[in-house]
């Protein structure tokens, strides 16, 4: 009797042995989670646990912005004028600018996400509203996400508002995108579109240049997440890495060093057949002059 999937279930159950001996290993608290898109099988380790989401959390407020746009009850386009206080400090660069700032909602998001700009998130944050965003995450069934406060608001995070999350979760935001959930396939593309834009990230690093990612970061001190979808043609994949308690020198080299790994194991996936005999990197049908070993 044949066993279709045997040998790749032993194939990802190495995976498995990987990730969570590099994860038991770091200086700190780790959660994984990776999710092959089109076999479906997934690796977790401490994918349930609460952690600090960190700046993470601007994909579900931009996921909100594109839902209520597709809706009809906000407008994207519509230019938006910075006051005085609505600027903040730490990431991203409205916060540097002089004189009086106009710019769209759709604009906003993208410095919200690209430069992780403070400031332009919490407009947006405001335009989309809190409750929104924490009533997608519940309606997509991440539980454990919640969206508790605006940026640098020094005060809630003091009060143990923090905003938080789950790489189990984080990774749910992805699947959904990927699959065209967000409302249809149009609203879906349009917030990968804006997480897809080029920045050099942990996960980035891990991966050679020619692959498509769409993904964002998120750190504070002693955090360090990381959240993206690998577009491989075949295996398309989401990862999500969480660090917490950590040494910040520590945290991108981790990231980056899983990346490496889950991609070397997804790109062997990629270009195997499920009894594990490799075919031409060009494609799956071999191509006239292509070698032949058996």
């Amino acid at each position: 009797m044949f066993v279709l999937g045997e040998a790749v279930d032993l194939f990802w159950s190495r995976l498995e042995q990987e990730v969570a001996a590099r994860a038991a290993a770091f200086r700190g608290v780790a959660a994984v989670k990776v999710l092959d898109l089109a076999g479906g099988r997934s690796v977790e380790y401490n994918a349930g646990v609460v952690l600090a989401a960190g700046s993470t959390i601007k994909v579900p407020v931009l996921m909100t912005l594109f839902r209520l746009a597709a809706a009809g009850t906000l407008d994207v386009e519509r230019p938006y004028t910075l006051g005085p206080f609505d600027r903040v400090g730490d990431s991203g660069v409205l916060q540097h600018l002089e004189g009086e700032v106009t710019l769209s909602l759709r604009n906003l998001a993208i410095l919200m996400i690209n430069l992780s700009d403070n400031t332009a998130t919490n407009v947006c944050i405001q335009a989309a509203g809190m409750e929104a965003v924490n009533r997608l995450l519940i309606h997509i069934g991440c539980r454990d996400t919640a969206l508790r406060r605006l940026m640098i608001d020094w005060r809630a995070a003091a009060q143990g508002r923090e905003n938080v999350t789950t790489a189990r979760d984080m990774v749910r935001w992805l699947e959904v995108l990927y699959r065209g959930e967000l409302v249809n396939r149009e609203t879906s593309e349009a917030v990968l579109a804006v997480l897809r834009k080029a920045k050099m990230t942990p996960l980035r690093r891990g991966l050679p240049a020619d692959v498509p990612l769409a993904s964002k970061t998120g750190g504070l001190e002693g955090v360090r997440n990381e959240v993206g979808l690998v577009e491989l043609q075949r295996r398309p994949y989401v990862m999500a890495v969480m660090t917490a308690f950590s040494l910040d020198e520590d945290n991108d080299a981790f990231i980056t060093d899983l990346s490496r790994l889950v991609y070397a194991y997804m790109a062997r996936l990629e270009r195997f057949t499920p009894y594990g005999r490799g075919l031409p990197a060009v494609g799956l049908d071999p191509q006239p002059g292509a070698s032949e070993r058996e």
